[in-house]
């Protein structure tokens, strides 16, 4: 285009004769300046495509990577997916009961008629062939046993020492299958006895945790607990006795059992108090009058025994 522009203005001084040279001078250089422009002006638009080009790039990138990483994000979620799901309790393995583990002192198992999520339990694995899953225990003296219903339902203490495994616990623990129950004593003078039932089971809160069935009784402590079969529990809150003379069994005897009218057997009682009914009695070992050092409530699923 600037070549066809000079050649114009050639064309237009060779047709000026007669004219004055300072029109034909001033006449080219309008010329080269038509050229320069033209030639400015091509070179804008040239810039002005590559700008285009570079801005349709950049465009393209940016659009490159947000779908690079809109699949990140999904590659995210569905790890978290994942790990979800196999962090599930459900989905991992947890023994029922002590008796599934040979060494451990302290575990979690899973019931799930209590609850899909494990939960921590003390187990002894020496007294009379192991595998047994603790429900009560009391030890020093350590642990208020005397407390509301709210309280034996869900549990307390430590699993360490003195503790009590919670109604709502025992309940699903004896209803998902037969179970049986050990008893431990000892006295202050050292001396040790113990008392075997073969079907022990505790219903539900619906009919305030009765103790539905307690077995055959074997050992060398006597049968303190049989007396306390089809009785609801009671605590200093919710009384279920059958008395009917007024009497609490739960505050006259400051523990939490399966009262009668009121007892025979009373491990919920209060630590180190020989006054009458009032300790942790086991009337058939030491009478109502004293109060034991020790004593331990276990269970273990009844075919653990046969094997």
């Amino acid at each position: 285009m600037w070549r066809f522009g000079i050649l114009l203005c050639l064309l237009i001084a060779t047709s000026s004769e007669g004219k004055d040279k300072k029109e034909v001078c001033s006449l080219l250089m309008m010329c080269d300046k038509i050229d320069e422009v033209k030639s400015e002006v091509a070179s804008v638009r040239e810039e002005q495509e590559h700008q285009k080009l570079i801005s349709e790039n950049q465009t393209l990138i940016l659009k490159n990577q947000s779908d690079i990483l809109k699949q990140q994000t999904q590659i995210l979620e569905l790890q978290a997916h994942i790990l979800e799901k196999l962090t599930q309790p459900e989905l991992l393995s947890y023994p029922l009961s002590c008796a599934e583990v040979s060494k451990n002192t302290k575990l979690k198992i899973r019931v799930p008629e209590y609850s899909e999520n494990p939960f921590e339990v003390a187990c002894d694995q020496r007294s009379h062939g192991g595998g047994w899953t603790i429900i009560l225990r009391r030890n020093d003296g350590s642990q208020d046993f005397y407390l509301e219903w709210e309280v034996y339902k869900h549990g307390f203490g430590q699993l360490g020492n003195e503790f009590f495994l919670g109604l709502d616990k025992i309940h699903a623990i004896t209803t998902a299958e037969p179970q049986e129950l050990l008893v431990l004593l000892e006295d202050y003078e050292g001396t040790k006895r113990y008392e075997m039932y073969d079907d022990f089971k505790v219903g539900p809160e619906s009919n305030n945790y009765t103790l539905e069935s307690v077995g055959f009784a074997s050992g060398d402590a006597g049968d303190s607990l049989t007396d306390q079969m089809g009785m609801m529990f009671s605590t200093k809150d919710r009384n279920n006795d059958v008395r009917t003379d007024g009497v609490e069994c739960a505050i006259k005897f400051t523990g939490a059992w399966w009262y009668e009218k009121c007892h025979k057997s009373n491990l919920c009682g209060k630590y180190g108090d020989d006054g009458y009914g009032r300790g942790i009695n086991w009337y058939t070992f030491m009478g109502h009058n004293y109060s034991l050092k020790r004593a331990v409530m276990m269970i273990r699923p009844k075919t653990s025994a046969l094997n």
